[in-house]
């Protein structure tokens, strides 16, 4: 390694910059700290060509462009494209420099690339060379691997903690991506995503689809009421659409009026009871006959035309 004063114009940023974004904030922010101090960390830089590629620090390379900086201390290593991959990653990884996407999504091509070059002989082995605890480089690659068998867009901003939560309905592709896409949008925190996950898979298609509409912002404590305490799909339909009308914070106590409600009028239905007396009556005036019919609990009767 070899360190020097590179002058800004000879420096190019690196293709395998893990970072997809440089907000312009942060980049002033640096910038008026550059000129206030007049200290700047050292970049990371290969020689290409009669120039030189970063492989860390592009951050400050800009912030030193802003500052109008004409050049910049620099440390240059000899590196082919995966070691530069890696230690992109790690100068990133271990200043927290990464969104997580956008680490995670970098690490997954890191790893792919080094196998392909036998950089790296396993998991394990690209562990101990980035620093990155092994069981997180295998959550992430695993994650990442999902993500694309679920057909989920390269730029969906999930983590790989959001697929471990819904990996418990990972035999229902499709229903896992509906969660997913639901978590993406923001309708799901993290915090809920376990437990929507699980109900969503016991309880039964009605209850499903409505908790799965972002209109109605069922929660998933709601749902397993609706569905355990009631018996029919329209039963649970209409307590379903009760509540969704109802947007108080309070609306659990609502759901517990219309289930009462449904209940009872399920009690009224069953207590009803008809019995055919046997009877015929002959009608004086149309001579026509109908059966009699008694009816319980209300002791009323119920004539029924008979039909020769």
């Amino acid at each position: 390694m070899e360190f020097q004063i590179l002058p800004l114009d000879r420096i190019r940023p690196s293709p395998f910059q893990p970072r997809e974004t440089f907000p312009k904030e942060e980049i002033e922010e640096l910038s008026k700290s550059i000129k206030a101090s007049d200290l700047l960390q050292p970049i990371l830089v290969r020689k290409k060509g009669e120039n030189y590629e970063i492989i860390a620090g592009e951050r400050r390379w800009r912030a030193a462009q802003f500052a109008n900086l004409e050049k910049i201390p620099a440390i240059i290593r000899e590196a082919n494209d995966d070691e530069a991959r890696e230690l992109s990653l790690i100068e990133n990884w271990h200043r927290l420099a990464l969104q997580t996407k956008e680490a995670e999504s970098f690490i997954f091509r890191l790893y792919k690339n080094g196998l392909k070059s036998s950089r790296y002989k396993s998991v394990n082995d690209m562990a101990k060379k980035t620093g990155i605890p092994e069981g997180t480089l295998r959550e992430i690659i695993t994650a990442q691997k999902e993500k694309n068998e679920l057909g989920i867009r390269t730029g969906a901003n999930l983590t790989y903690t959001d697929l471990r939560e819904t990996r418990i309905i990972k035999e229902q592709p499709e229903l896992r991506k509906q969660v997913l896409e639901l978590r993406e949008r923001g309708k799901l925190s993290r915090d809920e995503l376990r437990e929507f996950s699980k109900v969503v898979t016991e309880v039964s298609e009605p209850v499903r689809k409505a908790l799965l509409r972002e209109d109605l912002k069922l929660a998933p404590e709601e749902a397993l009421v609706i569905d355990t305490e009631l018996i029919t799909p329209e039963e649970k339909i209409r307590a379903i659409e009760e509540i969704g009308r109802e947007r108080t914070p309070d609306r659990v106590k609502r759901l517990v009026r219309v289930i009462r409600n449904i209940e009872e009028m399920r009690k009224e239905i069953e207590l009803v009871k008809e019995i055919d007396t046997g009877d015929i009556w002959l009608c004086p005036v149309c001579k026509k006959k109908f059966h009699l019919t008694h009816v319980e609990p209300s002791k009323s009767h119920r004539f029924e035309e008979v039909i020769e």
